[in-house]
């Protein structure tokens, strides 16, 4: 088996409040919630995945999540194609899956390697 590898991509365009991040200009939507809106999800210390599931861009970690639910990423009420970061707007290609962490600049954004 071919070990797994990353490449960084920048830092995510990040905004805090009260110990919390979110990305600029995005939320994540909660299918299994009708209001369940999030614009403030990011949370230092834990890793977040990003994947496409043939529809949109969905995002999993965190210890909030809930089981069983899907968190859609969104823009402007529709779904989100790429990610700001602090160098301008990153397109996510559907073939790959993407990580965030926090690191010493920030939220680190990271593409897996197929």
């Amino acid at each position: 088996m071919t070990p797994l590898t990353a490449t960084a991509l920048g830092t995510l365009d990040t905004h805090e409040a009260d110990g919390l991040h979110r990305v600029i200009s995005l939320c994540l939507h909660d299918d299994h919630d009708e209001d369940g809106v999030y614009a403030y999800w990011l949370v230092p210390g834990e890793t977040y995945g990003l994947a496409h599931d043939g529809v949109t861009w969905t995002v999993t970690g965190g210890a909030w999540t809930e089981p069983g639910h899907t968190y859609r990423l969104r823009r402007a009420g529709h779904p989100a194609m790429s990610v700001p970061t602090l160098h301008g707007d990153e397109s996510l290609d559907p073939d790959h899956t993407y990580q965030t962490h926090h690191g010493p600049e920030g939220w680190e954004l990271w593409r897996h390697n197929t």
